[in-house]
């Protein structure tokens, strides 16, 4: 870019993080104007954080108990702790305050004042002496090299508002290690006078006590290389007298809103709960694991949909294989029967296999891991979905689901990994739901297929009897879901009979209803068979996760009839005033196409004019009959035309003129084409039916 394609793009990026602001703004005015509570309540919801800040800056320095800090501290800790969990985050080996660990790092900060490695300023503040530091063979801002002094915007953004104090450095570059607390800090004594710790301290000082002089492993957010992660480097070195504190770095890319970086100006932040609302903890997961962690991450409908997408493949597919290990395969013949077929499946799980491992030994490359697994998901939907007689290795695709659970597990998509203990059976497992869910499917494929066939109704009734005697005996009491399951099917059989008195219509609405009402309602997912003499599929589910599912289908389906219902009605539309053109005299329609400038053409004009034209032409050469019946038309409509040019006075020409008629004419023709419509379908009357049609449908 040059300089003047640089300023654009740089102004483009303002407008774009403005436009950002002012759409933030709208959406929170939307929502405080249709907000439910009292305005007092709305206003701190809607503008909390705008109020908080005034607050503060007008009464914050009056607050100086600690118990205070403490409770607000203990607020926001719990929130946090509950957001993780929600997301399933794992938790730590050790948690820790630093308010709990004043006393060590007044001891640490006092160990480098000793080492003649720090000094304490006028205002009361301690501060890393870099120049001592580097005289002693150190590096500093070994994750961002730079030579010469830190900028102001660095300090700023290192030491915030106390960044001021640079006056008492030594050196510009000195950072805090021991603040002087300002009126409303929490403030603590010490040998420098009462102070708070500095930003980069406390990690170094927890860090240090849990893990010892060195870690392996230290992560966080890109803008946290300069200043705080290379500050803490430089104080621990300092402080333990070695040269590298840390082995690895991980900085992990910015999130993104839309394309813009979150942050607290853009107004664009979403907070954890609030994406909770909207998306499963696995679908955000799904969402990052989908891009690069190290690169600016990106949270947008598009992202969102994708994850949901990919979940949604899997969990199918999780389903799929669960189904094929219930079905009678072992009535069959087993083993590789399809041996080509059979062995590229193998093939591709331990391909698959490969390129995960490759995967997370390449920067913890999630996506490619994500797309390997999907991958095979999709291979194995294809050999699955092969037309007898092919059947599938059904060992062979278990380990195929295996893995990809596994792998999944590992990145904390599918739950388990830190179950404690052995297995407990619960209600809501497959074997549990197995026996009344089979009989419940396979009641419903019989019946469906009889009403679809508009069989006889004696066979619908009795296939409710021959399940009456599982709907008795189909789950154990003591099994929650199976017996929900139980009385699903019980009241099913009832529904089944009941609507056979209505007709095959009636069952099939029977069928739909169980499938998308009752039984999403437990959490059962039940897939219709997509080829004749195939069976039903079951697979269990988040009952929420169905009932949206469901209601997004309903939703479309009502979108499309109403689609479907107004592009009809526009047909009727025209063909009502089409029909109405054809109800009335044409020249009278053609009143406004008659009046020209000096005057307007008659009905016996227009007529003179038909009777004046020559025959229509022949394809191909012209005929000489054809060509003299052109030249006597012509021959009699040149002193008409004349006539005509005459009475209006010289306003018009004669070409005008029969400009004009030759146009009034086409129209005639296809009026009359509407009147002999018209007439054809029965007048009067069908017209009246056609505008009750269209009433009925509008109204």
């Amino acid at each position: 870019l040059d300089k003047s394609d640089a300023a654009k793009a740089k102004r483009l990026a303002e407008l774009t993080q403005q436009a950002a602001r002012l759409g933030s703004l709208l959406a929170r005015l939307k929502a405080l104007a249709a907000a439910s509570e009292s305005p007092i309540e709305a206003l701190f919801r809607f503008a909390g954080s705008e109020l908080g800040e005034t607050l503060d800056a007008e009464k914050g320095s009056t607050v100086t108990d600690h118990q205070i800090f403490n409770a607000h501290a203990r607020f926001w800790e719990k929130a946090y702790l509950d957001d993780m969990a929600a997301l399933g985050v794992k938790d730590p080996d050790v948690m820790t305050r630093v308010t709990e660990y004043v006393p060590q790092i007044i001891e640490f900060v006092q160990k480098i004042v000793d080492k003649g490695l720090a000094y304490k300023g006028g205002s009361g503040s301690v501060y890393l002496d870099i120049d001592a530091f580097k005289t002693q063979g150190h590096h500093y801002r070994k994750l961002s090299p730079f030579s010469g002094d830190t900028s102001a915007a660095d300090m700023a953004e290192g030491e915030g508002e106390l960044a001021g104090e640079a006056a008492e450095k030594k050196n510009p570059n000195d950072f805090a290690l021991w603040k002087s607390s300002k009126p409303g800090e929490p403030a603590w004594p010490s040998p420098w006078g009462t102070g708070r710790p500095g930003w980069h301290i406390e990690c170094s000082v927890v860090a240090g006590d849990i893990l010892g002089a060195n870690m392996d492993i230290h992560a966080g957010g890109s803008d946290l290389k300069f200043p705080h992660h290379d500050n803490e480097l430089a104080q621990s070195e300092a402080y333990y007298g070695h040269h590298q504190w840390v082995n690895y770095f991980f900085h992990a890319g910015h999130l993104h809103i839309k394309g813009l970086k979150m942050s607290k100006s853009l107004k664009n932040f979403i907070t954890i709960r609030q994406a909770l609302q909207e998306h499963s903890a696995r679908q955000i997961r799904l969402m990052f694991l989908m891009q690069p962690w190290d690169r600016p991450m990106n949270f947008s409908d598009q992202t969102v949909g994708a994850a949901k997408s990919k979940e949604a493949q899997f969990k199918n597919f999780f389903g799929t294989v669960k189904a094929l290990i219930r079905s009678k395969w072992l009535d069959e013949e087993v083993g590789w029967r399809s041996r080509e077929e059979d062995r590229a499946l193998y093939d591709q799980i331990a391909d698959c296999q490969s390129k995960c491992h490759h995967g997370f030994c390449d920067n913890f490359n999630t996506p490619q891991v994500v797309d390997a697994l999907s991958s095979l998901v999709t291979y194995c939907n294809n050999y699955l979905s092969r037309p007898p007689p092919a059947a599938p290795a059904v060992y062979l695709v278990q380990k195929a689901a295996v893995y990809i659970t596994q792998i999944l597990k590992v990145v904390g998509v599918a739950e388990g990994a830190d179950d404690i203990g052995f297995p407990v059976s619960s209600a809501g497992s497959e074997a549990e739901v197995e026996g009344p869910l089979d009989a419940l499917t396979e009641f419903r494929d019989a019946v469906r297929s009889i009403a679809r066939k508009k069989g006889p109704v004696e066979e619908i009734l009795g296939a409710c009897d021959a399940v009456a005697d599982k709907v008795q005996a189909s789950a154990p009491a003591a099994a929650r879901l199976s017996d929900q399951v139980a009385k699903v099917l019980a009241d099913f059989a009832g529904a089944i009979r009941a609507a056979a008195a209505g007709g095959h219509g009636a069952v099939l609405t029977a069928c739909d209803h169980v499938r998308d009402d009752a039984l999403t309602a437990i959490g059962v997912r039940l897939e219709d068979a997509t080829r004749e003499g195939q069976s039903s599929t079951w697979k269990l589910d988040d009952p929420e996760t169905l009932m949206k599912e469901v209601a997004a289908r309903r939703a479309e389906a009502e979108e499309r009839a109403k689609q479907a219902k107004a592009k009809a009605a526009a047909k009727l539309q025209q063909e009502v005033d089409k029909l109405t053109a054809g109800s009335a005299d044409p020249f009278e329609t053609l009143k406004p196409d008659l009046q020209l400038e000096g005057g307007a053409l008659s009905q016996a004009d227009v007529e003179a004019w038909v009777g004046m034209q020559p025959p229509p032409k022949a394809k191909g050469k012209p005929t000489p009959e054809w060509l003299e019946a052109s030249r006597a038309a012509t021959e009699k409509q040149a002193p008409f035309l004349k006539k005509l040019a005459d009475s209006s006075e010289g306003k018009l020409t004669e070409k005008a003129i029969s400009k004009r008629l030759d146009s009034v004419l086409k129209k005639k023709e296809a009026l009359d084409k509407q009147c002999e419509e018209y007439a054809s379908k029965g007048g009067a009357a069908y017209l009246a039916k056609k505008k009750e049609e269209l009433a009925a449908m509008l109204g």
